[in-house]
């Protein structure tokens, strides 16, 4: 049973006080429990969205840290794991829900160092239709099970939802080289692996619910794969894309897909930012962008 929790949620030009007044009414009513809930604004560009998260310093035991240079999502991260006062770290992404009234509790009875409790995707499948980004999620689905992430419980490590233990964090925090959105966690999910440190996967999902539209989601798909080329040898066995793309030069094949890449990328940019966007068009894209960013 952990005793002695710190909630921790980095955030970015998001009102995040109803996922904070749900913890915080979870955290009181845990028998026994020693916590603290710490909101870190990572330089919010929305003043409306920083005036309505100062009600959070209102609610006990929770603070609102306003922070006026963005520093990234890994260094934010470390600042609130160093800000910390509890034993156990557990993360919580600003931009999830809460899925049940139990969701708490589970941390507390998990056990294990470092627990990962999931996502689900929720929406409605009819008016999210044209959402590249609820597309994908919703495809992968059934990956997000807890006995399909205990299959390769270290590739499936994810910031968005986890619990560790303080001393373990600090001694394997997030590598602040990640300035670009993607695949901090995919590192530390693989220096984790290398520490011989295990990660149980759980059952205990945050709801993912809210979409970015498909022009944003490709601006932060094309910034995950430059992440994913700067950082090729540091995440080299813990990328299925970067996986693919060696397996393609390596056989010859990289020339002729770029040919076609090359003849076809604006095209299949559009569409995907499009109302009808293919999720085989996405995979050919991301392909495609990665081979081209390595030969350039």
């Amino acid at each position: 049973m952990k005793t002695s929790i710190s909630i921790l949620i980095p955030t970015f030009n998001d009102i995040c006080i109803d996922t904070v007044r749900t913890l915080q009414r979870q955290a009181q009513q845990a028998e026994g429990l020693t916590y603290e809930i710490l909101v870190a604004d990572d330089g919010s560009t929305q003043p409306e969205v920083v005036a309505a998260n100062m009600a959070i310093n209102d609610l006990p035991h929770c603070r609102y840290i306003v922070r006026h240079e963005n520093v990234g999502r890994a260094a934010i991260r470390n600042f609130l794991a160093s800000s910390a006062i509890n034993d156990w770290l557990l993360f919580i992404d600003s931009g999830m829900g809460i899925g049940d009234e139990e969701f708490l509790n589970r941390y507390i009875a998990a056990e294990g160092d470092v627990v990962c409790g999931g996502y689900r995707v929720e929406g409605d499948g009819t008016n999210l239709s044209s959402n590249l980004r609820f597309l994908y999620e919703k495809a992968a689905e059934s990956s997000l099970l807890a006995e399909n992430r205990r299959q390769e419980p270290h590739h499936n490590f994810h910031t968005s939802n986890f619990l560790i233990e303080k001393s373990i964090y600090l001694a394997h925090p997030l590598d602040t080289r990640f300035r670009r959105y993607g695949y901090e966690d995919v590192l530390m999910g693989k220096q984790l692996q290398m520490a011989g440190i295990g990660i149980e996967h759980i059952d205990n999902p945050v709801v993912f619910n809210r979409f970015e539209e498909n022009a944003r989601f490709m601006e932060k798909t094309e910034e995950a794969i430059q992440t994913l080329c700067d950082f090729s040898e540091d995440l080299s066995g813990f990328s299925r894309l970067l996986a693919t793309s060696r397996k393609m030069k390596h056989t010859g094949l990289s020339r002729l897909f770029l040919l076609i890449y090359k003849m076809r990328k604006n095209k299949w940019r559009s569409n995907l930012c499009g109302p009808s966007p293919s999720l085989f068009v996405f995979k050919c894209y991301k392909l495609g962008y990665l081979l081209a960013l390595d030969e350039g």
